[in-house]
């Protein structure tokens, strides 16, 4: 039997355990950095990043049960009708980036267990805003096959999530012993 072949295989075997090992070499793809797990947040914790959701959508887009504008709001909607596609850019990409910020806030508020199907209406409430923004931004640019707003928004779920988001926040419990404090968000003030 002749072992030349054995022996040339063992050796390709073994430089290959040894490279891989990183014996001498240097390894061209990076070892990923473990994400650390979110910590659990407490009710007080919970209540100030919702407040600070909300708020972002009442600076955002207003106060969608009064119907009221915010201030970017109202300048994306006077730059869609005057045409103006650069003050629609920045003001829609203004209202993206405090929706946004929402989003960020409840995903924090959604770590304390009993606010998270909450949160999950207050993201869902905020992503639709932004496919209306979105919509209003496309318009003004007069682009083709844009949407209305207001379809956009409802075709996002914007509607189901609003009736979920209100439900959802007149039945999130209190803990015994606990003191929620005002958020100004709720009555529409940002």
């Amino acid at each position: 039997m002749n072992h030349r072949p054995l022996r040339a295989i063992a050796m390709a075997l073994i430089a290959l355990a040894g490279a891989a090992c990183g014996a001498g070499t240097s390894s061209a793809t990076p070892t990923p950095t473990p994400t650390p797990t979110p910590t659990a947040v407490t009710f007080e914790e919970s209540s100030a990043a919702f407040c600070s959701a909300f708020g972002s959508l009442i600076r955002g887009v207003g106060n969608p049960d009064a119907g009221t504008p915010s201030v970017l709001s109202k300048a994306l909607d006077d730059a869609v009708a005057a045409g103006d596609v650069a003050a629609a850019d920045r003001a829609a990409a203004s209202i993206t980036t405090e929706l946004e910020a929402g989003r960020q806030q409840a995903a924090a508020a959604a770590r304390w267990q009993p606010a998270a199907p909450t949160m999950v209406a207050m993201d869902r409430v905020l992503v639709a805003f932004e496919a209306g923004v979105a919509a209003k931004r496309a318009a003004a640019a007069h682009t083709p096959g844009a949407i209305d707003p207001q379809k956009a928004f409802e075709g996002a779920g914007g509607v189901q999530a609003w009736s979920a988001l209100l439900q959802a926040a007149g039945s999130m419990p209190v803990p015994s012993g606990a003191s929620p404090k005002p958020c100004p968000a709720f009555s529409g003030q940002p």
